[in-house]
């Protein structure tokens, strides 16, 4: 028999196991853009959740000024009248709550109400319905310590601005003859943030939350 040598040559089991030879320069170069196209996808998504968070953070808070309106509105006694209450917000002003005076007098059905205005069938855009708080419009006096208005700058407690805006109507139409056993009185209330704490850049736009309720009253 003859006799077969047990091992291949060097030059023969060099050139027998070419996988052993390692990653190309050019493997490498694919898999490191395979691998930045995959980190640039998930920043994207990062951020994305980020800012849905962040508005979710501001509609939350919004949707919180307007309830805190209605129900300073809805625990008076003998509501509607010709007069004022008081909401603080957390801005200090001398060491206390800051104050706003907030108007509770009310406008007829056919007037629009008072306090700010709101949109009706002919000026309501798209995405917008009638009675929303039309913000394209003034702003109404502000409701400071010492002035009575429709609308306040109210300051979170977290330090965030909103601006609060609201309008008071008669619901009934045409108003009651006396002697009549109830009154309801539409509010109308909506907020959007202006300003964020920690940021030197102006608010240019936030979409404002609004929500309605009917107020009922015995007394006129």
């Amino acid at each position: 028999m003859p006799n077969w040598p047990n091992k291949l040559s060097g030059s023969t089991q060099s050139r027998g196991k070419p996988g052993e030879s390692g990653m190309s320069l050019l493997e490498l170069m694919i898999a490191m853009v395979v691998l930045a196209v995959g980190l640039l996808g998930s920043m994207v998504m990062i951020l994305t959740a980020m800012e849905s968070n962040s508005r979710s953070k501001t509609d939350n808070y919004a949707t919180i000024l307007d309830q805190e309106i209605m129900e300073k509105f809805a625990t008076l006694n003998n509501y509607p009248k010709a007069l004022t209450a008081t909401i603080y917000d957390c801005a200090l002003n001398g060491g206390n709550a800051d104050s706003h005076l907030v108007s509770l007098g009310q406008g007829t059905f056919a007037s629009g109400g008072n306090g700010a205005a709101l949109y009706t069938s002919s000026t309501a855009p798209a995405g917008y319905n009638v009675g929303d708080i039309d913000w394209s419009q003034a702003t109404p006096t502000l409701a400071t310590s010492t002035t009575a208005g429709y609308a306040m700058m109210y300051q979170t407690c977290s330090g965030d601005i909103y601006e609060v805006r609201w309008n008071i109507m008669d619901a009934n139409n045409p108003a009651p003859t006396l002697p009549a056993v109830s009154r309801i009185s539409l509010l109308t209330v909506s907020s959007r943030e202006t300003a964020a704490k920690g940021s030197k850049l102006g608010m240019l736009f936030a979409p404002p939350t609004t929500l309605r309720t009917l107020i009922e009253s015995s007394q006129f």
